[in-house]
């Protein structure tokens, strides 16, 4: 109970550290203030939890014990299961194209849009070089004169990607 109270506290304080990053300092990538900001919040972590196991009779723990590691690495295994939430969350709403798209259509004046409008604040040649973009920035593809191709790092990325889609049963939805 101690590791999961100490990395509800520590991540609440890491999203709080973010948001302030985020809102007030222009820091690009977001993947790396993310990756980042969470590497430092560790060590956080585990000074909470060595405050609240020796100062809180509740939840008092020896972290030498076998109750203590299994606290620690619960604590831990949740901070990261969070941090995995709390990235997707982050990218849907950062990149979302269909988010974006509905807020377009949420501020204009009748509240919705045509396809031509939508068009005109998302071009298909905007939105593929955005996104072709991103991939050749992130390691993913790479360009070899006209042909666009994965590089290992696309790979692995699509191989795990059709193997979730395939246990979460995803391919009749999605081809």
């Amino acid at each position: 109970m101690t590791g999961i109270i100490a990395v509800l506290i520590t991540f609440t304080l890491y999203v709080l550290t973010h948001w302030t990053v985020c809102r007030y300092g222009n820091w690009r990538p977001h993947v790396s203030a993310i990756n980042l900001l969470w590497l430092c919040f560790l060590p956080v972590y585990g000074f909470i939890f060595y405050l609240l196991s020796a100062h809180c009779a509740i939840l008092r723990v020896e972290s030498t014990s076998l109750g203590g590691i299994f606290n620690i690495l619960n604590g831990l295994l949740l901070n990261i299961l969070l941090l995995i939430g709390y990235t997707y969350f982050f990218f849907l709403i950062e990149r979302g194209l269909s988010l974006r798209v509905m807020i377009e259509m949420r501020r204009s004046p009748c509240g919705k849009l045509t396809i031509p409008e939508i068009q005109q604040v998302y071009t298909y040649d905007y939105i593929l070089d955005k996104r072709l973009g991103q991939m050749f920035k992130m390691g993913y593809a790479t360009q070899d004169g006209p042909h666009i191709r994965n590089t290992d790092k696309g790979r692995k990325l699509a191989a795990a990607n059709r193997l979730v889609r395939k246990i979460l049963r995803l391919e009749q939805m999605m081809p």
